[in-house]
């Protein structure tokens, strides 16, 4: 029913997204990091760059026909395992981002379109395993040499990119400022705040996806007046910082700090801080909703 050629194309396809997906990870290692903690599973964290290899590691096979008829049946694993995880994650945590491409991933992909892409993918990766013929195969030199090559880069890349995250006891993982006097934290450091106003930090990293899904949400809390000052912490490279100038003009001054300073206040980027009676009510460690949703999610006194 399914001549070699379109399953060889089926192959191709899908480990040209995997290797895509990986390379868009890499990049960016320790916001799939992030990722992974606002999808609910941040035990997983610490696999993040072994995640990344893989992946990286399944699409080459698959692009380069090396017996596609294993590793479709890896694919399809790993596809199955995504996308239960980023179901979970929309249902439980309210992500609508997959996040799947990493720093390639465009802005404000639905849910139901990343859904029914891993679905398509999933049947094309089965389809492969159960069609295609068994065979020997003899691994040509110059492929190895270019596995070997690929993930040489993959690894100091995806090395560079992760940072340590904390380990949460515990089941459930809850930030440490969470109820807390803002005095006995390290965001008094950034504004001498008072008892009878509101306040919103909003902490974000200028290369994390996440992050730029969130900046027009951002400005509607402003022009809303959601709380009665805003503050906005940044991390990352002047060149990151003058690419995000240039893409999205912020109209809201940002405070850069260095990687060691932001740690102290999160791990996870974006994170928002909802400031009331100079305790942290809310805290967000995900895309930042809308004021709207923000006001019905969470029940609190001074919401104008």
């Amino acid at each position: 029913m399914f001549d070699k050629r379109i399953l060889n194309f089926f192959s191709v396809t899908i480990g040209a997204l995997f290797i895509i997906s990986g390379i868009g990870k890499a990049i960016d290692t320790a916001g799939f990091s992030n990722l992974i903690y606002q999808y609910g599973l941040g035990y997983l964290m610490i696999l993040s760059p072994l995640i990344v290899l893989f992946e990286i590691l399944i699409g080459l096979f698959l692009v380069l026909l090396i017996n596609p008829k294993r590793y479709s049946l890896i694919s399809f694993v790993l596809l199955v395992i995504f996308t239960i995880s980023f179901v979970y994650a929309h249902f439980k945590n309210g992500i609508n981002d997959c996040g799947c491409f990493g720093t390639m991933q465009p802005s404000n992909v639905p849910f139901i379109f990343s859904f029914i892409r891993n679905i398509i993918l999933m049947a094309m990766a089965l389809i492969v395993w159960i069609k295609y013929p068994d065979e020997e195969f003899e691994i040509p030199k110059w492929k190895k040499y270019l596995i070997v090559s690929v993930m040489s880069i993959s690894i100091f890349t995806s090395g560079f990119t992760f940072r340590m995250p904390y380990l949460f006891p515990g089941k459930k993982e809850i930030h440490k400022f969470q109820n807390q006097n803002i005095k006995n934290t390290e965001l008094s450091k950034y504004i001498k705040t008072s008892p009878d106003s509101t306040y919103l930090f909003f902490c974000f990293s200028y290369t994390c996806p996440h992050c730029w899904n969130s900046i027009e949400n951002l400005r509607q809390y402003q022009k809303t007046n959601t709380a009665d000052s805003m503050f906005v912490l940044a991390v990352g490279e002047p060149k990151d910082k003058l690419i995000f100038e240039n893409n999205f003009r912020p109209d809201f001054k940002i405070k850069d700090l260095t990687v060691q300073e932001m740690d102290k206040l999160t791990m996870a980027y974006p994170t928002a801080f909802y400031v009331e009676h100079d305790t942290i009510k809310v805290i967000i460690q995900s895309v930042l909703p809308s004021p709207f949703v923000f006001k019905k999610t969470y029940n609190l006194s001074n919401f104008k």
